[in-house]
């Protein structure tokens, strides 16, 4: 979830762009065409009994399993991105939608508002329907694409692709018990200390740098020259707590980074996080709004 927010940074004398959008998430995945659920038993209750996870993929692979078992969700996001340099305030903004997805056939419908430090709002309306990404921003014009195109995958947030996404790098998951009484798993991927050229090819952490790259553009047309290898990956987490009483279906996610640009001898911040919570099935359909193709 982009929202590249407008930075703040001045450089010799030359601000940047003050263009805003949303914190952005998803992943390197993101689009709900990407999440294809695990086919339905015919009879579940003469199912043969299934061994239990015990491993990050096993765990993914179940929660799939039951998130692909009911006709959609709804989930809440909120997301949060921040641009620090010391000595100036901070450029910030913040992001909240509710997001539809059904599983047959896969669509999505996120609808939001992302709120500026400044106190500007403005709403915005993404659909994923036929694999193609449909996105309105205020009073803008609908743009539409591929959701290989970064400028759209970027706002569209789809936990159910992201989960997809996920079992790419489960290897790097630890595994432990979450909740009350230890009734729940939670599946959680750190790093740290990666700089943003090395950064690129590691699975876990494709989606951050994807998600950097807008503000990053920002702070270079400011004129701040730091260079891929300079730039250095500060914190990384991602988190999943699935719940086990229901199939290992999908409770929360939730990814945070926090990125270093060196700048005239300090660092500048650059922080992302964003959340989604399971707020239960949806049974109703995704369309286009009308006038809309």
């Amino acid at each position: 979830m982009v929202l590249s927010v407008a930075v703040a940074v001045t450089v010799s004398g030359c601000s940047a762009g003050d263009g805003t959008r949303k914190p952005t998430g998803r992943h390197a995945s993101s689009g709900a065409a990407k999440a294809r659920p695990e086919p339905k038993s015919a009879s579940p209750a003469r199912a043969e009994p299934t061994a239990k996870p015990r491993t990050a993929a096993q765990f993914v692979a179940r929660a799939r399993q039951a998130m692909g078992a009911e006709k959609g969700w709804t989930f809440a996001l909120s997301g949060s991105e921040s641009v620090v340099m010391r000595g100036q305030a901070p450029s910030s903004a913040t992001y909240a939608a509710t997001v539809h997805r059904t599983v047959s056939p896969d669509a999505l419908e996120q609808n939001g508002t992302i709120t500026t430090s400044k106190g500007e709002r403005k709403a915005e309306r993404v659909y994923v329907v036929g694999g193609t990404g449909y996105v309105k921003q205020g009073a803008e014009a609908w743009k539409k694409g591929p959701l290989s195109d970064p400028d759209i995958a970027d706002d569209v947030e789809d936990p159910m692709a992201e989960l997809a996404a996920f079992a790419a790098y489960t290897k790097s998951a630890k595994v432990s018990r979450a909740g009350a009484g230890g009734q729940g798993v939670r599946l959680r991927v750190t790093a740290s200390g990666w700089q943003l050229s090395a950064a690129r090819d590691r699975p876990a952490l494709k989606k951050a740098v994807r998600e950097a790259e807008p503000t990053l553009a920002q702070l270079r047309k400011a004129g701040v020259s730091a260079t891929d290898g300079q730039i250095t990956l500060k914190s990384f987490d991602e988190t999943w707590d699935l719940d086990a009483a229901h199939g290992y279906r999908l409770i929360s996610h939730r990814y945070a980074f926090t990125f270093l640009v060196p700048f005239q001898g300090g660092d500048i911040t650059l922080s992302q996080e964003v959340r989604a919570e399971n707020r239960g099935v949806f049974t109703g359909s995704v369309a286009l709004p009308n006038g809309v193709k």
